[in-house]
Parts: structure tokens; C-alpha cells; sequence
């Protein structure tokens, strides 16, 4: 292989075990959009079944197909909701969607289609979810008509990961408007913690479900969550290496310049795989434990490293590259970017390889 991912299913199982000891009598959604955060979702999926996990949620009709075409019968809801003209494949698929228009209620009920709904109201996202104007709409229409598609309610946190006081009671008042929501008998599935609120909040909420996303793989917002584990490895190899005969500078822009003598390593991965631009000459990858600092700018394909000469009998051609690994959470802050933008940003050619050690 030229790049890959390596995802450790044993941290995996690991950590959804924790995390059902921090929730008590709750269950859980895995959350499993944008390909499972870049793991890849059907593997991903199958990874949680096995943990007692039967209820998964994506972002878009595409991604709940996807499962469904894996062969993956339990619950889907696509928490990203549809629009009008997707209902029928929604319906097809026995998928779930978040309603957030009282219109696509009537629509539904009218065209008789079949299809379960989680109601998303808004407590202060300002993404999608049902104002309580809506919301009492809503709960007119369900009991006139005698509705029973109404399954679930929820909302979303917005910065119940972050820190102080301000965000803290910003959080609390989301979970109360979210106790509050009564008045449709057919709910089973209440849920209102994401990743942040299940580490911070999992004792304020009247929910039955929580959704975890990130912090299956031992992080959220920007930090490594002390007491689960890393799954995630971003890995390429050294692909070619040689000694300057004159001062040369190095990859495009000319940004670099290394002296006759210095060493340089190509690496067999690039922007295109995943590994992100930025940082210039300060960020650095791992061969055999130690650091080799990034030189130049980051091609589509391939990145260059400075090979100290000392350590030039240490690095071979066809070496193992960790691009990523426990370090990177601090390489999101060095690039001035997130966790979840790097990890989801790994190319689909980059080959997934799930190990358990």
C-alpha cells in the first residue's frame, strides 16, 4: 500500500464501552455520516453492531442507501433531513428522516407516504428544527389527523463541548426547551446529546438515546478525551530519497531552500490524500518514533522531508510514514484547522485497513 488509514477496532470497542458506562440506562445512535467521519461507515457500522449498537444516523438519503445496499437492516435516521421529492426513496428504503417543516408533515400525510419522523426542534442552533410556533402547529395537526409517524424528537447541541460559564448555561437552557417538549404520544426515541454533551451533560436531560459521534474515536471538539483511547493512524512510506549536490529549493513557490549535503525523503502522500497544507517548514510526520520536519509546500501527491544526517542510515526507502496518529489533535491547532476537518478530509483513494491489536 501507498497511504493508508489505520482504524483500531479494539480502541473502538473500547471506547463505546466507556462511553455506555457514562450514560447509564441510555442508548445510543452511532452516528456514521460523512463516511463515518472519514473511518468508512459500513465497516464502522458493522464495528458497532457488534458492540450491541442498533440504531445509526447519517446525514443524507445517499449515505442511509449506502448502508442499506451494505446490507445493514437496523435503524437508520437521516439526521440531515430530505426534501420533498426524496420521500418516495426514503419510503423505499425504510429509512427515518428529521422533520423541520411543519409543510413536509402535510406533504407526507397527504401523499400517504410512509415514512417515520424524529421532529428536530430548535432551542438554539439556528440550523434546521421547528420554532415553538411551529411546534404547536405541528402538535395540532399530529392529533387531529390522528398521525402516528412522529417518532422521535431531538435537537442539537452547539457548543456543549467548549468551555465557560457563558456556554455552560448557553447548554443548559437547550436542554431544558428539550425537557420541556411534550404533547405527541407516538415518540418513542428522545435524544439530545451529541458527543460534547454525553462527556459534560449526561445527567441534566430526559433523553433515551444519545448520539455519539467523535468521541467514539477518543476525541472531541479539539482534545483527546482522557480515559478512552486513539483509533485513528493516517500512514504513508517513503518513496524516495537523495542527497542535494547544490543548494536546492524545494517543491513549489520556492518557500524552502535546503543546502548541498542536506538529505531529502519524499513521502508517497499528499494533499490530495488528505494531509493538509499549512504549517509551512514546522510540521512534522514519524519514522520509527522520531520526527522529521515537513520541507517545503505540500504537493497534490507527495510531500518532502528534511532528513537529518545524522539519522540518514534510519530512514529507508519503503520505511513506514505515520502522518497522523496521537499527535493529531495538536497538528489540527498547528494548521489552524479541526480534528474533524482533517479526519473526514482523508481521500477515498487512501485505502481504510481495520485492525484490532
Amino acid at each position: 500500500m501507498r497511504t493508508w488509514l489505520e482504524i483500531n477496532t479494539k480502541n473502538l470497542k473500547y471506547n463505546i464501552e466507556k462511553i455506555y458506562e457514562k450514560i447509564g440506562n441510555k442508548k445510543i445512535i452511532g452516528i456514521v455520516k460523512a463516511n463515518s467521519y472519514g473511518l468508512g461507515s459500513v465497516e464502522i457500522t458493522k464495528e458497532l453492531i457488534k458492540c450491541g449498537i442498533d440504531f445509526f444516523a447519517v446525514a443524507t438519503l445517499s449515505e442511509g442507501m449506502e448502508l442499506r445496499k451494505a446490507g445493514i437492516k437496523e435503524k437508520i435516521l437521516i439526521l440531515g433531513g430530505v426534501f420533498d421529492e426524496e420521500l418516495r426513496e426514503v419510503e423505499k428504503y425504510n429509512l427515518q428522516i428529521a422533520l423541520s417543516r411543519f409543510e413536509q408533515l402535510v406533504y407526507i400525510h397527504k401523499n400517504n407516504i410512509q415514512v417515520k419522523c424524529h421532529l428536530a426542534i430548535e432551542t438554539g442552533m439556528g440550523r434546521i428544527g421547528v420554532n415553538s410556533e411551529e411546534v404547536e402547529k405541528i402538535k395540532e395537526y399530529v392529533n387531529e389527523n390522528k398521525l402516528t409517524n412522529i417518532i422521535g424528537v431531538y435537537t442539537h447541541l452547539s457548543v456543549a463541548d467548549e468551555e465557560g460559564e457563558d456556554n455552560r448555561l448557553y447548554t443548559e437552557k437547550q436542554i431544558e426547551k428539550f425537557n420541556n417538549f411534550s404533547g405527541i404520544d407516538t415518540i418513542e426515541y428522545r435524544h439530545v446529546l451529541n458527543s460534547g454533551g454525553i462527556l459534560k451533560y449526561s445527567n441534566k436531560d430526559n433523553g433515551n438515546y444519545v448520539r455519539v459521534g467523535i468521541v467514539m474515536y477518543g476525541i472531541c471538539g479539539e482534545n483527546w478525551i482522557e480515559g478512552l483511547k486513539p483509533v485513528i493512524t493516517f500512514k504513508s512510506k517513503v518513496l524516495f530519497i537523495k542527497t542535494l549536490i547544490e543548494d536546492t529549493d524545494i517543491s513549489y513557490g520556492r518557500e524552502c531552500t535546503l543546502k548541498k549535503g542536506d538529505i531529502v525523503g519524499t513521502i508517497a502522500a499528499g494533499y490530495a490524500d488528505g494531509f493538509k497544507r499549512g504549517a509551512l517548514n514546522k510540521i512534522t510526520v514519524k519514522i520509527k518514533n522520531r520526527e522529521y520536519t515537513v520541507v517545503g509546500k505540500v504537493c497534490m501527491d507527495m510531500l518532502m522531508i528534511k532528513i537529518p544526517n545524522e539519522l540518514k542510515d534510519e530512514v529507508k526507502i519503503g520505511e513506514e510514514v505515520t502522518l497522523y496518529g496521537e499527535d493529531l489533535v495538536e497538528k489540527a491547532k498547528l494548521l489552524g484547522t479541526t480534528t474533524y476537518e482533517i479526519i473526514t478530509g482523508i481521500n477515498t483513494r487512501v485505502k481504510r485497513v481495520y485492525i484490532e491489536e
